[in-house]
């Protein structure tokens, strides 16, 4: 003989069922049941993770000083050694750029000879015998990896063509996307007149690189 009793937990989500089994004796045993409709549902949460990358920009120039050395008449002269500046952007997808700019007399570009209040100035020309003139020619060199530098095309001069400074930054070259080490390598050239003031004349040019 078998009879079952069923209570329900009323509220709550467990079901209590008790059995008696009859075979000379009463041995009651016990199961709990879980109903899955009333089970706790599962739920989930999302974690949000973020990172900032900050472009990485470097130039420097391999000499502080380069020198035309001492005029003894009015030929065209190229200032010894040239300047070359290494540039690296890292982690910068639109590239840098390399910059340059001119001390010259603080107010107008060029060779500058304070004691005789005189400047030959800096201009984009073909340089001549015999009349004053100042100015840059640049280019590159395989030095580096990644993009490559295209430069101002007011630089890129040859024989006595040379491109004028500004006391402002002016773009020498860049890249359009990460590089580097790229190298660029800046000539001085300069010209005198047979009226040019005696004395020492100098000028401070800077670089500077930031990223595009």
């Amino acid at each position: 003989m078998r009879e079952n009793i069923l209570m329900e937990a009323i509220g709550g989500s467990i079901i209590i069922g008790i059995f008696l089994l009859l075979s000379g004796a009463f041995f009651p045993t016990y199961e709990i049941f879980v109903n899955p409709e009333w089970a706790t549902a599962a739920t989930t949460s999302a974690v949000t993770v973020s990172a900032s990358i900050t472009a990485s920009i470097s130039c420097s120039t391999n000499n502080g000083s380069t020198d035309f050395g001492t005029w003894t008449d009015t030929s065209i002269k190229t200032a010894s050694p040239d300047a070359s500046s290494t540039i690296s952007c890292a982690n910068s997808s639109a590239g840098c750029t390399l910059y340059v700019k001119d001390a010259g007399n603080a107010g107008n570009p060029g060779l500058w000879n304070s004691s005789a209040s005189k400047l030959i100035a800096s201009a984009s020309s073909t340089l001549a015998s015999g009349t004053e003139g100042y100015g840059l020619q640049a280019t590159s060199t395989v030095t580096g990896n990644g993009d490559t530098l295209d430069f101002n095309s007011t630089y890129v001069k040859s024989g006595n063509d040379v491109g004028g400074l500004l006391t402002s930054n002016i773009t020498l070259a860049s890249t359009n996307a990460t590089s580097s080490n790229r190298e660029a390598v800046v000539t001085h050239k300069a010209a005198i007149a047979g009226n040019t003031p005696s004395g020492s004349y100098a000028d401070t040019i800077t670089y500077e690189c930031t990223a595009n």
